[in-house]
């Protein structure tokens, strides 16, 4: 991998599946949620929902958002939602809280009436609140009950808490269900992440290499064309597309990539 990065003069490898806000490409559909999450803090509401397939750039969003909100923004982020519903309510506690995480009452109540003493603290301090679930899609049924619950934390002016979540589209057949009619009525800002297009493929592509530093490198139409098509314009496929054809290229002594490139890479991934 040091040879490869090296022919190709790279800083760092422009088409790693490690989401990373700095090659956060902003496509039309990216850069709209990213400004939707923004707006939906200022607003104060209860729930935003952002959906996309699987390798459309959600956590990528998410890491970009952090590093872009302002101090004013406490996050409290759950990258892996599939725990039960007491073990939400200690983590987000926890992330919260200062205190030895070993002191937390393990009573249901009590993490409830911790957790909207600390929200409201930090409100006080002058911070919304903001819980952000990714893959929400695997939260149990008990789990997203309590969700519900707690986007009820509240003063007589606001919310105590902001809740976003991320999921794959089908996700929203599972709100659609009664059992969450409460959640799917008090969602009041939704995003659908796309996939690129032939020429936002390309786009994406020039993007990621100028990111890391590169010689000058040419993938050529057809070569742009066959990529796009294997990976339906679905950036972490892409990713994957694009790193197998450079060490093709590397291979090759080629900084030219073209279509056959691209087919022996494919051919090694099984595409």
């Amino acid at each position: 991998m040091i040879d490869y990065l090296s022919f190709y003069k790279f800083r760092e490898d422009p088409f790693g599946i490690t989401p990373d806000p700095e090659f956060f490409y902003p496509s039309k559909s990216h850069l709209l949620a990213l400004e939707s999450m923004d707006y939906f803090l200022k607003k104060g509401e209860g729930f935003m929902l952002v959906t996309g397939g699987p390798g459309t750039g959600k956590t990528t969003l998410i890491r970009t958002f952090l590093k872009g909100s302002v101090d004013a923004v406490f996050p409290i982020v759950i990258y892996n939602p599939v725990l039960k519903p007491e073990d939400l309510l200690t983590g987000i506690v926890q992330t919260l809280s200062v205190s030895n995480p070993k002191s937390l009452s393990k009573s249901k109540f009590d993490l409830i009436s911790t957790l909207k003493d600390h929200l409201f603290e930090k409100r006080k301090m002058g911070y919304k609140n903001v819980l952000i679930l990714d893959e929400a899609q695997d939260i149990p049924n008990q789990t997203l009950n309590e969700i519900k619950h707690l986007s009820n934390l509240e003063t007589d002016k606001e919310k105590l808490l902001n809740i976003i979540l991320l999921s794959q589209p089908f996700f929203e057949r599972t709100l659609s269900d009664p059992t969450y009619a409460q959640i799917n009525q008090r969602i009041t800002l939704r995003v659908k992440l796309d996939s690129l297009d032939k020429d936002g493929t390309e786009d994406y592509i020039r993007f990621r290499l100028q990111k890391a530093g590169a010689a000058p490198i040419l993938f050529d139409k057809g070569a742009i064309k066959l990529i796009h098509k294997a990976s339906k314009g679905i950036p972490r496929l892409i990713n994957l597309i694009c790193s197998r054809t450079l060490m093709v290229g590397y291979l090759k002594g080629s900084y030219r990539i073209n279509k056959s490139f691209v087919k022996l890479a494919l051919k090694h991934l099984h595409l």
